[in-house]
Formats: structure tokens, C-alpha cells, sequence
């Protein structure tokens, strides 16, 4: 079982990485995805001393996203084993290497090309500490798609 990490921005256009990694032919075994959106952690006490303010950060995840994850685990149950959603919160390597270990990540699947919308001020674009991260990369290539990907998430591909 692969424990497989993507990034998201809590948006439906994101959860196409999810459907791209799970008709990838390098990970042919059952997975736990962990979707993750990044944020810097703030320099301000007052916002640190806050922790229970965190939980406003899952207030960005809208129905129709949580409707999309769960309808692509009912589409996919022989490669899905679970979907999580969290967010990371630093912006040093060191910082995601422990979370990376924490969460029993083995592969982190991305798109270099997919631009991530920032959900506050503290969002981050997770590129550039993914690179660095020293774990097993999956370039994804999910292209600029013009149609409907709401329908295109949720028809499982033929061979699937």
C-alpha cells in the first residue's frame, strides 16, 4: 500500500492530479492519498498562540470537493484505499521532511505546470519545498482541459 501525497488548493481543478495519479501505470498497487494544501507558518504570536484558529483553514473545503472525493472513492475502490485532506503548515524543508515521515508519505505526486490559487495570505505555492523534499517524485501532466471536470473526475477511465 503506497501512501501518496498530493497538493491541492482545495479547488475541484485540483482533484484532477488525484484521477491523473490514479491512472498512472507506475503505481499499480492500492493507495492512501493524503491531499494537502501548504501554508507558511505566521511570525505572529498572537496567531501562534491560537492553534484551535487552524480549524478555519478546512472552512475553504466546499461541498461539491468533499462530494468529488468521495464519489472517486466509490469509482475506484480496488486503487483507493483512503482519502485524507489536511493542511501543512511551515515553509522550511526540514519542517515538511518531518511531515512527510509523520504521515508515512513514499511518493509525492504533483503538476509542475498546475497553478495553485491561494486560499488566504499564508497560502504557499508547494513546488519549490516538494522539489527539495528529497522524496520519490510522480510528475504529473494534467494539461489546461476546457471541459467539465467535474465529468471528466468522475468517469473512471476503461481500464480501471
Amino acid at each position: 500500500m503506497k501512501n501518496i501525497l498530493i497538493p491541492t488548493d482545495f479547488s475541484v481543478r485540483s482533484l484532477d492530479m488525484v484521477k491523473e495519479a490514479i491512472n498512472n501505470v507506475q503505481l499499480h498497487e492500492p493507495m492512501n492519498i493524503l491531499l494537502v494544501h501548504f501554508f507558511k507558518m505566521s511570525d505572529n504570536m498572537q496567531e501562534l498562540m491560537m492553534l484551535s484558529r487552524r480549524m478555519k483553514d478546512y472552512e475553504h473545503i466546499s461541498e461539491e470537493y468533499r462530494n468529488i472525493i468521495s464519489q472517486l472513492q466509490k469509482n475506484y475502490p480496488a486503487r483507493i484505499n483512503s482519502i485524507r485532506v489536511e493542511c501543512f503548515y511551515g515553509s522550511t524543508v526540514a519542517v515538511f521532511k518531518n511531515f512527510l515521515f509523520g504521515n508515512g508519505i513514499s511518493v509525492i505526486a504533483y503538476d509542475e505546470h498546475y497553478r495553485f490559487i491561494k486560499v488566504n495570505r499564508n497560502s504557499i505555492d508547494p513546488l519549490n519545498i516538494i522539489k527539495k523534499s528529497g522524496c520519490v517524485l510522480l510528475p504529473l501532466n494534467t494539461g489546461s482541459r476546457e471541459e467539465n471536470l467535474r465529468i471528466k473526475i468522475l468517469r473512471p477511465a476503461a481500464t480501471a
